[in-house]
């Protein structure tokens, strides 16, 4: 299982058919949908806001995902974030595709 972190009270949610790689780190406020694929190296780090995966969605190597007080981050159902992407604060919608490498800030 990965790296999973209570933080303030708040422990990640993880359903038995969502994929988890050993590397990644879920840190507080995370919850993640079902059928969900999260990739070795990935941070989502719900320690300021929360942050929530659709069902089907996938998060890809070392990707970040990050938030503040007041504002989710979410990837809606079956969205795809590429390699490395990062983001913050921001909502990805249905079925999006966010590029490798990409960066995708605060809205």
């Amino acid at each position: 299982m990965a790296y999973c972190y209570e933080f303030k009270g708040f422990i990640p949610v993880v359903p038995e058919d969502t994929y988890v790689h050993p590397q990644a780190v879920l840190i507080g406020n995370v919850i993640l949908g079902h059928g969900c694929y999260i990739g070795p190296g990935a941070s989502l780090r719900g320690d300021f806001g929360r942050i929530v995966i659709g069902d089907g969605a996938n998060v890809q190597d070392n990707c970040i995902i990050h938030s503040f007080p007041g504002r989710d981050a979410v990837v809606e159902s079956d969205g795809h974030i590429g390699h490395g992407a990062i983001l913050h604060g921001c909502t990805v919608g249905r079925n999006a595709l966010v590029g490798m490498n990409s960066v995708i800030m605060d809205g």
